[in-house]
């Protein structure tokens, strides 16, 4: 490398850093903004997922609680693929995209996605596949679309939800959530039925839960989506920084081996010519 090279790369390596660093600070502000609540709302909504569960199955001790429901429903599955609008979440996105695909083409169920990347995604790898889409923020809890696509979703029977889920800022797992509280499995293999008084009487309760619960599971599951990327962001952009870093120093080296270099042709140089002139 010639030294203008050498100067070239440099700045556009000085560059790229500062421009990893400070997308780096602003996923770190946006995951410490939501994962303080996410991780106190998470083992608070599985019980009430538990519970939506359990009211469904006390509804017709015996009857299938997958065909229970106090709403006017089409007995049909649907699954809810969220994605993201922009890229630079690292391998998340393309993970739950993977257990999203492989539940639909199994289960045969109606496809929903959120986000514009996950459009693409579909478009590039499964073009075949028939499917409604919604767009909604990355930033936050879009409040509009979010009744757009609850109003959508209310007329399914089963609900699976496929998001990313935050275990730690290294380790970010794809994940389905049943929002409909249909199926609760436990890792023995059995399910668990609790029965429970309701009072005024478990229609009324049950219509709440349906009406209410759902909507704040769904909503739960677009956090724990957003915190799992936003953490994917963090990890791998520290990452780049430290290849960055590397980089730099391996330019540090070539400068110095080509500094070295020019100086033992000056010097040859100059001794060529003292002998000339000898």
């Amino acid at each position: 490398m010639t030294k203008k090279q050498i100067k070239e790369t440099t700045s556009d390596l000085l560059g790229l850093k500062g421009l990893v660093e400070t997308y780096e600070e602003v996923a770190a502000l946006r995951m410490q903004a939501i994962r303080g609540s996410v991780l106190k709302s998470r083992d608070f909504l599985d019980g009430l997922s538990g519970v939506f569960n359990d009211a469904k199955s006390n509804l017709h001790n015996g009857v299938n609680m997958m065909t229970i429901s106090t709403l006017n429903r089409n007995n049909r599955s649907v699954a809810v693929f969220v994605s993201a609008n922009t890229g630079l979440y690292g391998d998340i996105i393309n993970k739950t995209y993977e257990l999203f695909m492989e539940f639909v083409q199994k289960r045969q169920t109606e496809a929903v996605v959120i986000g514009k990347l996950g459009v693409r995604m579909i478009y590039e790898r499964n073009p075949e596949l028939m499917y409604n889409y919604f767009d909604f923020s990355d930033k936050g809890l879009d409040t509009d679309n979010l009744s757009i696509i609850m109003r959508y979703l209310l007329q399914f029977e089963r609900i699976y939800v496929f998001h990313g889920k935050y275990r730690s800022l290294i380790s970010q797992d794809p994940a389905v959530t049943s929002i409909s509280g249909d199926e609760v499995v436990l890792t023995s293999g059995t399910v668990e039925k609790n029965f429970y008084l309701f009072e005024p009487n478990i229609t009324e309760v049950l219509q709440m839960f349906e009406r209410e619960i759902i909507t704040t599971l769904f909503s739960q599951s677009i956090h724990e989506g957003q915190l799992a990327k936003f953490a994917s962001r963090l990890f791998h952009l520290d990452q780049a920084a430290e290849s960055v870093d590397n980089s730099l120093k391996n330019i540090s080296v070539i400068s110095r081996k080509a500094s070295h270099k020019a100086m033992a042709r000056k010097q040859l140089n100059t001794i060529s010519g003292i002998s000339l002139w000898a």
